[in-house]
């Protein structure tokens, strides 16, 4: 049965992981996790705003995604819900990968794609993590991605690979510091967090 959170509890989550604050959200999880009788794993995929962001989401966006990824790995019996969490799509079909790579968060990046986060999963505007990093000029993502394309492509060849989507992929010079989503937002504005990175990628795709 899936845990019964209430609106501010989902909204105290979701704050908690965008503002990287991982007391807040290991406490939340382990008194919610004893109270709904279930893993923190299955708390934070249950966990979910109106357009369908979940914490890794949140966490992703703003380049603290370490508590969540290291959460869901904990339930590893249940692989199948591990790689749902990590590649759960928003209503916009952007996963926490897309985030991080539109955020220029490479350490995260670097952190979901070796928890197993697919790489070649495109969102509603077929875009693949890989096209956000390059048009936002997160040039060091797009490096990673391309210098780990080998390995990648054989991971994730059931969902189309990378190949195609990195032709015609040019990077060229300056470093990016755009920050994805706010921080500093209000508690109880999770919502927001969604609809404002997720207008930064249709944006970034007409630029590109």
């Amino acid at each position: 049965m899936a845990p019964q959170l209430s609106e501010d509890e989902i909204d105290d989550l979701l704050y908690a992981a965008r503002t990287g604050d991982k007391d807040e959200l290991t406490g939340l999880l382990s008194s919610l996790a004893e109270r709904e009788k279930v893993t923190p794993a299955k708390l934070l995929i249950s966990a979910k705003d109106e357009g369908k962001s979940t914490c890794l989401h949140m966490a992703a966006g703003n380049g603290h995604a370490g508590k969540p990824a290291a959460a869901a790995a904990e339930d590893e019996e249940k692989r199948k819900q591990k790689q749902a969490f990590l590649d759960a799509p928003n209503e916009y079909g952007n996963t926490g990968l897309h985030w991080a790579a539109l955020g220029g968060h490479l350490a995260v990046v670097k952190l979901l794609v070796e928890h197993g986060a697919s790489v070649a999963l495109a969102n509603d505007k077929n875009y693949v993590p890989l096209d956000l990093a390059s048009f936002g000029d997160k040039f060091d993502v797009v490096d990673y991605f391309l210098s780990q394309s080998g390995g990648i492509e054989g991971e994730n060849a059931a969902v189309g690979g990378l190949e195609g989507d990195m032709e015609g992929v040019s990077v060229e010079g300056g470093e990016g510091e755009e920050q994805v989503g706010v921080e500093g937002e209000e508690k109880g504005k999770g919502k927001g967090k969604g609809k404002e990175t997720d207008k930064e990628v249709e944006e970034g795709g007409k630029s590109g």
